[in-house]
């Protein structure tokens, strides 16, 4: 099967803007350029060995389609044969019962791919034409387009959708390039190409924040080196595998949480043009743009700087702080992981929790540590068991309890007293520094941090704080007592 990260898709125009878990789409005026386009696409995922769905709708016909790409593949009778494509009506596919239900639709397609995956095909590649679909179902399908990004994730999956560029008004327009990641135009045999902003920008984020992660990584490594010769070999493992698991998991989720505000921002300021263009402008109608941006904007700012606080070496701060809020943030940053990694997330945060004090940035490494650990413990159990449980609850003393309970292989009994130990694992290639630091977070917060295993499947960390108003919260340590980072959160130590 195909291993390369970059997706070939037979489509010369495209040339480098796509990749594994590109979600495009096509304007185009004639049958003709239509089926030029999708069968240069199809004829190169079967030249990778990929599995191929082309989901066709009126005017083209299945037994259209099936010749025309046979002509360009002579051997496509065996391809069929194989499995290796599929060939199906618009109709069938998204219109069942003859209504259109996106839910539905996004529930098949993950059974759809668990059933190609089961076969072992490792890539993906899917196409499908929009002529069936009627005004009244345009919006439901354009969140059904947006909620498709998720599917996709990071998957080495590609997404071709199709528009009949007659049937599209200027509004269509603009609601399909926000839901896509860049749009292809076939116009008189000619072609343009739209990389939309989102995805610019998503792209030079995603370097930056790459860039000061690593630039973070070398220098932690730096001081865990001066701190001790016996840690010297270590610290590469501990880069290496801070820069492959930390960018890896949360680079889709940072993508996709950052390109839905600016995609958001693009449309409103198109919006606002199209009113400022009106005889007489209307200016109620601008400002409101105006303001839509400036909130889609922020947004996307505060996504930002919450990844910048996880990697930026900034002195131990002590403030008061929401438990339930900072576990929020964190869920919110590994979101693209657990859907890659089908883990079902439930949360029990119990309201009305009294404020801790502490240190934002280190509890949220905690917090990320714990979560990575138990995605990383499920990844041997079948995908429709594997669930993830954060809670939180007030203790009878009046401290606030965390727990983080998955349903994964769970652990052995001898394991448990030397989890939290440097430097020991029960994973082949982990370095042991992920739970030891966790627990030095945890009690430079004055509270503690322990593992058990459940009763039915999988293990439970938790951890306790206490409030703000206690003594122990407010005696919380200085910066010269305090020194531990957020490398260690993507330490798999299990």
């Amino acid at each position: 099967m195909a291993t390369e990260t970059h997706l070939k898709t037979g489509i010369d125009v495209v040339g480098d803007v796509a990749a594994w878990g590109a979600h495009f789409c096509l304007f185009y005026e004639t049958k003709e350029d239509l089926l030029d386009t999708l069968i240069s696409y199809c004829k190169s995922g079967l030249e990778s060995e990929e599995y191929c769905l082309w989901i066709v709708a009126e005017p083209l016909t299945i037994d259209e389609a099936r010749d025309a790409l046979k002509e360009a593949v002579p051997n496509l009778d065996q391809y069929l044969a194989d499995s290796r494509i599929e060939i199906a009506p618009a109709r069938e596919w998204f219109l069942q019962g003859g209504t259109f239900d996106g839910a539905r639709l996004t529930s098949a397609w993950y059974q759809k791919l668990a059933e190609i995956s089961a076969k072992g095909y490792a890539t993906i590649r899917v196409t499908g034409d929009t002529t069936w679909l009627a005004k009244k179902d345009w919006n439901h399908f354009c969140d059904y387009e947006d909620g498709l990004n998720e599917v996709i994730g990071n998957r080495r999956l590609a997404v071709l959708c199709t528009y009949p560029l007659a049937a599209c008004g200027a509004p269509q327009i603009l609601d399909v390039v926000r839901t896509h990641q860049f749009m292809l135009a076939r116009r008189n045999g000619n072609w343009d190409v739209v990389e939309t902003a989102a995805l610019k920008r998503a792209k030079a984020e995603l370097n930056q924040l790459n860039d000061e992660l690593e630039r973070r990584v070398a220098e932690r490594t730096g001081e865990l080196v001066r701190a001790s010769e016996a840690l010297q070999e270590s610290q590469l493992e501990l880069a290496h595998v801070n820069r492959v698991t930390t960018m890896g998991q949360l680079a889709a989720s940072i993508s996709h949480e950052v390109m839905q505000p600016i995609a958001a921002a693009i449309t409103n300021g198109y919006a606002g043009l199209r009113w400022l263009d009106s005889q007489p402008p209307d200016l109620e109608e601008v400002r409101q743009a105006l303001d839509r941006i400036v909130n889609e904007g922020n947004r996307a700012t505060d996504v930002i700087d919450r990844i910048r606080a996880l990697v930026k070496k900034a002195p131990a701060r002590s403030d008061q702080l929401n438990i339930n809020e900072a576990i929020g943030e964190v869920i919110a940053l590994t979101r693209g992981e657990l859907v890659k990694q089908d883990v079902s997330v439930q949360t029990q945060l119990a309201q009305d929790l009294p404020l801790i004090r502490g240190d934002r940035v280190q509890l949220q490494q905690v917090i990320l540590n714990l979560i990575i650990n138990a995605i990383e413990a499920m990844s041997g159990v079948g995908k429709g068991s594997r669930a993830l449980l954060i809670a939180t609850e007030q203790e009878p003393s009046g401290g606030v309890v965390v727990s983080v309970q998955d349903s994964g292989p769970g652990l052995d009994v001898e394991d448990l007293d030397r989890l939290f130990e440097a430097f020991y694992t029960t994973k082949p290639g982990g370095m042991g520094m992920g739970l030891s630091i966790s627990r030095s977070v945890i009690e430079a917060h004055g509270g503690r941090i322990w593992a058990s295993r459940n009763v039915g499947p999988g293990a439970t960390f938790q951890f306790t704080l206490p409030v703000a108003s206690t003594p122990e919260a407010d005696a919380w340590p200085s910066q010269s007592e305090s020194n531990v980072g957020p490398v260690a959160a993507a330490e798999r130590t299990r």
